[in-house]
This record gives structure tokens, C-alpha cells and sequence, in this order.
């Protein structure tokens, strides 16, 4: 049943994401041509700064569903009622104190907008954000149930819908009134609409959330409060690392360029997105199984999923890199091209964010918040430190410099001390042995793809950049099969993607039959 439900989160969140995917990119360009370039770059700021306001919420989600996987699966409703019970208490009060806090910032918005901005507007448009940013915080508390339920699938299907509504009406308005404000008003009234049927879903469905008085005792709530401390060392060390480029970029060069590297972090977002909805639906597996106990089949899904990470990381890392320029330039023109150094720097970046993803499930599963919870603030501060000094000296490179150095010096062996120490109880030299081997091979596809797309790379044309993602995805899926055909963990998906297709096949035709005998 949890492999089951795990695929059936793995292909809708696959789904969803893609469905998704194109009309965000559409309406960036539109909003690109209609508000331009200055614009486009203040609404990537004013993201990261509502994002560093948001570290007042202390990680108490992530604290809150590790806490409910076990009385869940107990079905200890009346647990599972307090513990949301404080969810929500919890969460009205971060929401007043980020109102606060967002209307102190709207006085100092001059320092990042450098007066490119008139700063009314400016205020305003800060305001709007603000607004949407709070919704989630008056009306999420109880969609932490799907996902503790496996259905995080159902809320993929929520978000993509609300996605896609939100999609047509901002580009209809960029179209008919090009407006920044009526543009964040849409956005606000699509929010509320998605929280809102959501949670008339999810009271539905569990219509015991209502009734039941829930509680929790005095021993569960110091374990709670214990780990959201913890939690908010990781949660400050995540924001400032992931949310202060912008605002470095924005302080030290200008709101254009910070407009122009957001689109280059869209598409690598989009491929970052693509990757963790395919892998998200097993989040629930992995707690739902730690709670079993058993640290030899953890282990052995770890590795598994460090596989299936390296093949789908490794392959976006290297299409990216020889398509991503010329993507650029078909979509949004010459003007938004960024130099060589730093895309190669962002591409790097995003390997090994994502490359540590199978490690960041089993300590999210695992509950190991207390044991490195200093350790994000000292990656925080070595990432803001390195990116003022290397963006004063090499510009925007610097930043993204700043990050892949703290991300090394702190992150890339710690996470994985932690789970190999506390859940598996392995040596971390199996770790690092197993990640420099797959960093070897994923160089051979690198090299390969590299030379075989050189022509194509510098023409601007559709038929190009067809046909170097064709020979990117052929060549280097090519390779990994050759090279993992035997691999043992190759062999488990071959089995279960065989299995999952045999099942569906068989009620498919169980189907058709019933509908002859009809």
C-alpha cells in the first residue's frame, strides 16, 4: 500500500507540475513585454523579502507533520485534532506578526529599490504581496492532513488548478489593462478561492476534524516546541541563504538584473519543481516507514532514491546547461541573456541542492531537527559574507559564488552525517563513496552531449532547440541505461514500472470486459 500510494503521488504530482509549467512561462514573457523589465525584477525581490519576513513561522509545518504521522496511523483522532489544533493557533499568530512586520518594511523599500521605483507604488505593490502572503497563513493549517495521508497528490490537483485559473486571468489582464496592481489583486482573489475549496474538501472528507475536541499532553507539546526551536535555526539558515541573492543583487547592481536572473532561476526552478513533485509523493513513505523502525530497509530505500535523484538531477543539470542560453533567447530575446560564468555557477548550484534530496526526506522523516540546528546560521552567514565580497569583485557570479561555497562548506556532509549517524547507523564514507561515483559517471553524458550539440547551440531556431533537447534526452538516457542496466537499484524500478503498468493494464481490461458483459 505505501508503494502504491507513494507512485500514485509520484505520477499526479508529475502531472500537475507539467500541466502547469508552460502557462507560468507564457505569462512571464507576457509581463515581460507589457510592465517590462524593472517591474519584473521588483516582484522577484519583494518575493525574497516577504520570504525573510516568513521566518517568524519557525518551521513549525515541517514540525507538525512528523509529530502527526504516528497518531495518524494509530487513528488517534483526538491527538491528531490538538496537534492541528496548535497548527492553527500557531499560524494565526505568525500571520499578525508578519502584517507587522511587512508594514515596518514598506519605510525602507528605497534601499532596494534605489529610486528606480516611484515609492508609492512601490509601497503598494509591497502591500499586495503581503496580503496574498498572509492568506496562506489564515487558511493552510489543515492541508497538512493530505499530506500525511499520502494524498499530497489531491493537493497537486487543488494547486495546479488554481495555477492554471490564475495563469489565464493575469494574462488576459496583461492584455486588456497592463497593470501591476489589478495583476497582484487577481493573484490575491485566486488564492483565497483555492484555500478556501480546499478546505471545504477537507471537512468533507474528514468531517471528524470538526467535531472531535482535540488535545495533546504536556510531554508532546515540549517535544513539539523543542523541535520548532530547532526548526527555526534551519528555518532562518534556508531563507537566507535561498532568499537573500535577490536582495544582494538588487542592493549591489540594479532591479534589471534581478529581473533578468530570475528568469534563468524560473527555468531551473521549473526543472527544480519538476524533480521534487516526482520524488515528493514518497516524503510520507519515508515517515511512515522510519515509524516501522527498520533501519536496514531505510537504508535500502535511501539508496534507491539517491539513485533515482542522481539519474533525474544529472540529466536536468547537463540539458540545461547546453539549452538553457538558447532557451532564453527564443523566449524572451537578446536582452536577456546572462554570461557564461554564471550559468555554469547556477547549473552547479542546482546539482547539488537537489543531489542532497534523498538524505533531506530521511531527516525530515526521521525528525532530526535538534542535532545541526546551528548548523544552517553558519551557512547563512558564510553565503551573505562570500556574496557581498565576490559581488563586489566579480559582480553577479559573486552570488551565486557565495552560495555554492556555503553550500559546500556546511550543508554538502552535514545532512548526511546526521541521517547516516541517526537513522541508518552507517559509516559516512559509504556516502561520500557512493556520490563521488555517480559524479564521475554523470561526467561521461556531460562530455558527450557537450560535443555532440556545438552546432546547434548558437543557432536561434525552434528547429534547433528541438534538436538539441532531442539529442540531450536520447543520448544521455541512452548512456545511463547502458552503464545501470545491471545496477541493482535500476533493476527495482524496471520491476516496479513493470508491476504498477501490469496492474493498471489488468483493471483496464477488467473494464472493458465488464462494460461487454453490460
Amino acid at each position: 500500500m505505501r508503494v502504491q500510494k507513494a507512485s500514485i503521488n509520484v505520477i499526479v504530482n508529475l502531472l500537475t507540475f507539467l500541466l502547469g509549467l508552460l502557462p507560468s512561462f507564457i505569462v512571464r514573457k507576457a509581463f515581460l513585454d507589457t510592465l517590462g523589465n524593472e517591474l519584473l525584477g521588483l516582484t522577484s525581490l519583494y518575493i525574497n523579502i516577504i520570504g525573510l519576513l516568513s521566518i517568524v513561522e519557525l518551521g513549525i509545518g515541517s514540525a507538525i507533520i512528523y509529530s502527526l504521522y504516528k497518531p495518524y496511523a494509530e487513528n488517534d483522532q483526538i491527538k491528531v485534532k490538538g496537534y492541528l489544533n496548535f497548527y492553527s493557533k500557531f499560524y494565526n499568530t505568525v500571520g499578525c506578526i508578519i502584517l507587522v512586520l511587512g508594514l515596518i518594511m514598506t519605510f525602507f523599500l528605497q534601499l532596494f529599490t534605489k529610486d528606480q521605483i516611484n515609492l508609492l507604488d512601490a509601497q503598494i505593490y509591497f502591500l499586495l504581496f503581503l496580503v496574498n502572503t498572509l492568506i496562506s497563513y489564515f487558511f493552510s493549517y489543515k492541508i497538512c492532513i493530505l499530506n500525511v495521508a499520502q494524498d499530497g497528490y489531491k493537493v497537486s490537483i487543488g494547486t495546479t488548478a488554481s495555477k492554471l485559473l490564475l495563469s489565464v486571468l493575469q494574462f488576459s489582464m496583461l492584455k486588456l489593462y497592463p497593470s501591476l496592481s489589478v495583476f497582484l489583486i487577481v493573484q490575491i482573489v485566486v488564492s483565497l478561492l483555492y484555500f478556501l475549496c480546499m478546505n471545504l474538501y477537507i471537512d468533507k472528507k474528514y468531517p471528524w476534524i470538526k467535531k472531535t475536541v482535540g488535545t495533546i499532553n504536556n510531554e508532546e507539546r515540549i517535544s513539539l516546541i523543542k523541535n520548532v526551536k530547532a526548526l527555526f535555526m534551519h528555518k532562518i539558515g534556508g531563507i537566507l541563504v535561498l532568499g537573500s541573492s535577490n536582495v544582494v543583487i538588487s542592493a549591489f547592481i540594479n532591479l534589471t538584473v534581478v529581473g533578468i536572473f530570475n528568469s534563468y532561476s524560473m527555468i531551473l526552478g521549473a526543472a527544480q519543481g519538476l524533480i521534487s513533485n516526482s520524488l515528493s509523493g514518497v516524503s510520507a513513505s519515508v515517515g511512515n516507514l522510519l515509524v516501522d523502525g527498520d533501519k536496514d530497509t531505510a537504508y535500502k530505500v535511501h539508496k534507491r532514491l539517491f539513485f533515482l535523484s542522481f539519474w533525474l538531477v544529472s540529466f536536468a543539470t547537463i540539458a540545461l546547461l547546453n539549452t538553457i542560453e538558447q532557451f532564453v533567447l527564443l523566449w524572451l530575446g537578446d536582452g536577456q541573456v546572462l554570461d557564461p560564468l554564471t550559468i555554469i555557477l547556477l547549473v552547479i548550484n542546482f546539482y547539488f541542492f537537489l543531489m542532497r534530496g534523498s538524505v533531506e526526506r530521511f531527516k525530515e522523516g526521521g525528525g532530526i531537527y535538534v542535532q545541526d540546528r546551528y548548523a544552517p546560521l553558519v551557512e547563512a552567514a558564510i553565503n551573505l559574507s562570500s556574496s557581498i565580497v565576490f559581488v563586489t569583485l566579480i559582480g553577479l557570479p559573486g552570488v551565486l559564488l557565495g552560495t555554492l561555497i556555503s553550500n559546500v562548506a556546511v550543508v554538502f556532509w552535514l545532512k548526511p552525517k546526521m541521517v547516516y549517524k541517526y537513522i541508518f547507523k552507517v559509516s559516512l564514507v559509504e556516502y561520500f563513496i557512493m556520490y563521488i561515483k555517480y559524479l564521475l559517471i554523470g561526467v561521461i553524458p556531460l562530455t558527450i552531449t557537450f560535443l555532440a550539440t556545438i552546432s546547434l547551440r548558437d543557432m536561434k531556431s525552434i528547429y534547433a532547440l528541438t534538436g538539441n533537447c532531442i539529442i540531450n534526452i536520447v543520448l544521455i538516457n541512452l548512456i545511463y541505461y547502458f552503464i545501470f542496466r545491471k545496477n541493482e537499484e535500476f533493476t527495482y524500478f524496471k520491476n516496479l514500472l513493470g508491476s504498477l503498468f501490469g496492474k493498471y493494464k489488468m483493471r483496464f481490461i477488467s473494464m472493458r470486459l465488464k462494460q461487454k458483459d453490460f
